[in-house]
Order: C-alpha cells, then sequence, then structure tokens
C-alpha cells in the first residue's frame, strides 16, 4: 500500500531509500498471490495521489473524524458529569469501564470490519455505521440528569439501571457505530493516497481534535444552561450533520477480494508488523487514557474545575497541529523516522513539563497541554500509516483491522488501569506512569524500524 512493489519483495535483505517508504525482506513480507495480483479488482494502477474526487473523499473523512472521534475525545469532560450526576453512587474506575467499551469496540470490530471494507467498498459499511451511531446518540438524550433517589432501586432510573443503560448506549452502540464509520473513513485513504498519504491522514485526524476541542466547549456551556438532555440533542443534531457530509463525500475506487475478508493470523509472523502494533498500542493507551483522565488527574491536584474544561480543548486543540505537521513531515522524513522522533517528544514532555505542573503554574498547565497534545496527535496519526506501509493498497483494511484489534484493548484497559493508579499511586505517580509507557513505546517503533530495514541499522534511511 504505501509503494511496496511485487518487484521489490526479493529474497535479498531490504535496502533503505530515499523513498518515503521501505521494503522489508522476503521473510518480513507476505506477497499477494499469483491470482491476486491478476485480479480486475486489484488495483494496477497508482494512487492518483489528488484530484477532485480524492480531496472530497479526505473532506468526508475529516468529517467523519470529527464526529465520531472527536466525540469520543471529549469523554474527559462527559465522565465526570456521570459521576456527578446519573453514576454518582459508583466508583470513577466503574464509570471509566463505559468509555473503555466504548473504544475497544471502535478499535476491536475492525478486525471484521476491515476486510469488510476490503471486499465491498466504503459506501454501506459508511451508512450503517451513522444509523448505529446516531442510534445510540439519540437514546441519549432520553436519559435522565440523575438517578433515582433509591440507590437500591431497579428500575431504569435507578443507578444499576442508569450504568446498564450508558454502558448499551455509550459503550455498545455508539462503540460499533464508530468502529464502521472510523474503518472506512481511515482505510480509503488508501485508494486516493501513496506518497502523499501521511498529509492525507494529517488531514482527516485533524477533525477528530477539532472535534475534541470544540465539543467540550459546547458541553460546558449546555451542561449548565439546557441539561444533559437537551445537550446530548445538540451534540446529535452537529453528528447528523457531520456524518451526512462524510456519506456524501466518501468514496473508493476499488474493492477487493474476497480471500482477504478471513483473519490471516500469518500477519504476526512479520516482526515489523508485531513491533508496529505493540508501539501503537502504548501510543494509544497514553492519548486515550491522557484525555479521559487529565481532568480528573488536574481536579485531584487542585486545579478548578472550569480550567479542566479548557485544559482538554488545549490537549485537543494542540492533538490536532501535532497530527496535521506529523502528516506532511513523515512523508518526507519517513513515517517511522516521525513516529520515532515524536515519541522522544512526548517522553521529553511527561518527564521535563508534567512533573513540574502545580496550581501556582497555570502557564505550565497550559503549555503542557498543549505540547502533550501535539506529541499524542503526531504519533496516533501516523499509527495506522506505519501498520499500512508494510502492505499494499486492496489489504490494508485487514492489516489495519488486526493490528488495531489488538491495539483495542488498550482502550478498553487504559482509563479503568490509569483510575486505579491515580488512586494507588498519586498525581506524580500518575505522571510517571504515563512516561514508562511513552518509553515501552519507543522500543517497540525502534525494533520494527530495524526489522523493516533487515536488521542492519541506516541512521539516515527514510523510513
Amino acid at each position: 500500500m504505501y509503494g511496496f512493489p511485487i518487484s521489490a519483495m526479493a529474497s535479498k535483505p531490504a535496502q533503505a531509500t530515499t523513498h518515503p517508504t521501505a521494503s522489508t525482506s522476503s521473510t518480513e513480507k507476505l506477497a499477494l498471490s499469483e491470482s491476486e495480483k491478476q485480479s480486475p479488482s486489484y488495483p494496477d494502477t497508482p494512487a492518483p495521489e489528488g484530484g477532485l474526487r480524492a480531496w472530497l473523499t479526505v473532506l468526508g473523512s475529516f468529517c467523519i473524524t470529527t464526529a465520531v472521534y472527536g466525540l469520543s475525545n471529549s469523554v474527559g469532560v462527559i465522565q465526570p458529569f456521570w459521576a456527578q450526576h446519573q453514576l454518582a453512587s459508583f466508583s470513577v474506575q466503574d464509570i471509566a469501564w463505559i468509555s473503555g467499551a466504548n473504544i475497544f469496540l471502535c478499535l476491536f470490530l475492525g478486525v471484521q470490519f476491515g476486510p469488510w471494507f476490503d471486499r465491498f467498498g466504503p459506501r454501506w459499511l459508511l451508512a450503517l455505521g451513522s444509523v448505529i451511531y446516531l442510534a445510540g446518540l439519540a437514546g441519549l438524550g432520553f436519559l435522565p440528569e440523575d438517578s433515582s433517589s433509591s440507590s437500591s432501586g431497579v428500575g431504569i432510573t435507578s443507578p444499576a439501571g442508569l450504568f446498564a443503560l450508558l454502558m448499551l448506549l455509550w459503550g455498545v452502540v455508539m462503540g460499533t457505530g464508530a468502529a464502521l464509520c472510523c474503518t472506512v473513513a481511515v482505510s480509503v485513504l488508501a485508494h486516493w493516497f501513496n506518497t502523499r498519504r501521511g498529509l492525507a491522514a494529517g488531514l482527516v485526524f485533524v477533525g477528530s481534535s477539532i472535534g475534541g476541542a470544540v465539543f467540550p466547549l459546547i458541553l460546558r456551556s449546555t451542561f449548565g444552561t439546557i441539561g444533559w438532555a437537551w445537550s446530548m440533542r445538540t451534540i446529535l443534531l452537529i453528528v447528523a450533520v457531520l456524518l451526512a457530509v462524510g456519506n456524501l463525500l466518501v468514496r473508493g475506487r476499488f474493492k477487493g477480494k474476497r480471500e482477504y475478508g478471513a483473519l490471516d493470523l500469518r500477519l504476526f509472523r512479520q516482526w515489523s508488523f508485531v513491533w508496529t502494533t505493540v508501539g501503537c498500542f502504548m501510543n494509544q493507551f497514553v492519548l486515550i487514557a491522557g484525555l479521559g483522565m487529565l481532568p480528573t488527574w488536574a481536579l485531584r491536584k487542585g486545579f478548578a474545575p472550569d480550567t479542566t474544561f479548557t485544559l482538554v480543548a488545549v490537549v485537543s486543540g494542540g492533538s490536532g497541529l501535532g497530527r496535521l505537521a506529523a502528516g506532511a513531515i513523515s512523508d518526507k522524513m519517513g513515517r517511522f523516522n516521525t513516529m520515532i522522533a515524536i515519541t522522544v517528544l512526548s517522553i521529553i514532555t511527561a518527564f521535563v513539563i508534567w512533573l513540574r505542573v502545580e496550581t501556582y503554574t497555570m502557564w505550565l498547565y497550559y503549555m503542557f497541554g498543549a505540547v502533550f497534545g501535539f506529541g499524542t496527535g503526531c504519533v496516533i496519526s501516523i499509527g495506522p500509516i506505519c501498520v499500512g506501509q508494510l502492505t499494499v493498497p486492496a489489504r490494508f483494511g485487514q492489516f489495519y483491522g488486526t493490528s488495531y484489534s489488538v491495539v483495542s484493548f488498550s482502550g478498553l484497559l487504559c482509563i479503568p488501569l490509569s483510575a486505579v493508579i491515580l488512586d494507588s499511586l498519586g498525581t506524580q505517580g500518575f505522571v510517571l506512569m504515563f512516561g514508562g509507557v511513552l518509553l515501552v513505546a519507543l522500543g517497540a517503533f525502534t525494533m520494527a524500524r530495524w526489522a523493516i530495514q533487515g536488521y542492519a541499522w541506516k541512521w539516515n534511511a527514510v523510513i
């Protein structure tokens, strides 16, 4: 998918070049069969790298990520609202499983939805995902703002009943719809871009940062004025418009063969694939736990509640700049090279800036948010591109889905685990945990880069 011509899959060790991608050796690369190469559904023409149809597809994918990922990134301000109202009798760790389920399903279901995209293209999958997602969001608008006064009640307005409904609507229904929508939004870029795919992906993922900045500010205003139900209906209207535009604009160029629909465990024989998946897992852990738990961390640190809404917006704004910059830089510098460099920046941010944040250093508080957001935005936008660099366009959905089915477990576990760590180790231990996870990510992507080169390290290779 990233400029891996079949002729490049020779038995000799991979040679790094100035091309934005680098080939693996024959022991690392899973080549297409002869029947697949000769199939009329396999794209034998290069990606257009632009044009009206291509950029309209980018715009459509941007709208999808703004709506879906943007709202998911706002869970840091929605979760504390649940803790103060509908789920006031539950611990933070228990509530975190709702948002964890949403993120887990969004990523894990890609293991099947990715191959479905390879088979059938984007149109019907995107339409189905939009309907499911909007149905879950509409259901949230009918939930009461507070649970019934009797904590022992068993009705739908009891704490247990509301927990079950939030898990169903936000966790399961919206998580499933998000999986369909976002798998299409990411995978379809491989149909239109090769050497400029980093830039295209950066533009698309800026949408999640814009949504993650705008939705919290909207909710900050509406929660206190029109309440929970009408806040959700306001968000529903915005999301519906964005998904409608996405459905109109996103188009694919080809459909893959049916053989791509099966889960191929042979992908895990490819060490570059394994290390890339581990690195994406760790980076996803940091991003989701950061967005989900930063407001809670700030409250524990002693910051005023109003500042947490602003912090989430600052982090999301920085993330948007990072996603855009990383996409453009990675096309020139190399995707894995960029990933390694930005992970180093994130580690420095955690250990040098975040550890020094105090209530009397508000400027450092927001500076940390911007730099942390920039770093996480970079690595998250490049993650799927690094996975895609290991395959060809017609199999991108399968590679992406298989990798991110593993990465999805970080979404399920990161917020509950982070809540436990915050309670057990305090605010400083929480920061040190993040730094440790980033160090593991750095090691994983370094190993992936080494594996792609056939274990012959070249410092100046563009990979």
